[in-house]
């Protein structure tokens, strides 16, 4: 073999090496580099801080988890507005490669809402209109194609809870969110950007969560104007013993 062909050889090896290299990177960093994508593009929809403590990643399995996902409040509100405790994703693995990827189911468990609703308006709504707004920003140009979109056979939101403040009404409290469960998300239009699919899963959670709270504010009051009556009922049956002795 000649010195040159033995250079080219040579050559080659060491692209392959590299290129190996670098494949190995990824597949070991893929869990780092989706969380670093989730934080990065949910803040900018968003426009608040959002963060993740975990994703666990399974191509063989085509599944995905994602741990401790926060979304902060827009400005005015503190705190975070939603956190999700554990986030389970099952992808079609014919479509990772389209235009349009299909999940075929999307599990949140152990989520936790903080609704602080106010006069003029609440915290998950302000969230909604930002997430209005990047749906309608402008769009991929034409050599960056029409840009990927998303399918959810099956969204199920369980075991999640709220915390309902009122600050115009000193009121605030903690109520259950009945199961949510949510079929073909973007079916219908052949497939959502990832802000439309997050208004329609807020939508159906914010009317729950306002839904429980107004359920447990009249249970509240009905069982305080019971109280009342009951009391009232007894005050006038001990004035009647006073009398009748």
């Amino acid at each position: 073999m000649s010195s040159g062909a033995r250079k080219t050889l040579i050559a080659v090896a060491a692209i392959v090496v590299v290129i190996a290299a670098g494949l190995v990177y990824v597949y070991t960093q893929l869990d780092t580099i989706v969380a670093g994508l989730i934080e990065d593009q949910g803040s900018a929809a968003t426009e608040t801080p959002v963060r993740v403590s975990g994703v666990s990643i399974d191509l063989g399995e085509a599944r995905a988890e994602i741990a401790g996902l926060t979304v902060g409040n827009p400005a005015g509100y503190g705190g975070d507005a939603i956190s999700l405790g554990r986030f389970v994703i099952r992808i079609d693995p014919a479509t990772v490669t389209e235009d349009t990827i299909v999940l075929k189911e999307v599990t949140v468990s152990g989520a936790t809402v903080n609704l602080i609703q106010r006069a003029t308006g609440s915290n998950l709504r302000e969230l909604m209109k930002t997430l209005e707004t990047a749906g309608g920003g402008e769009q991929p140009a034409a050599d960056e194609g029409p840009g990927r979109k998303l399918i959810i056979e099956r969204f199920v939101l369980e075991d999640a809870s709220a915390s309902v403040s009122l600050p115009d009404l000193d009121e605030q409290r903690s109520v259950d969110i009945p199961r949510i469960q949510l079929t073909d998300i973007g079916r219908a239009s052949g497939g959502a950007t990832g802000a439309e699919v997050a208004r329609q899963v807020l939508e159906p959670v914010i009317e729950r969560v306002l839904q429980s709270a107004t359920t447990e504010s009249l249970k509240d009051r009905a069982k305080e104007k019971l109280d009342q009556f009951k009391e009232g009922l007894m005050n006038r049956l001990g004035g009647d013993e006073e009398e009748s002795g």
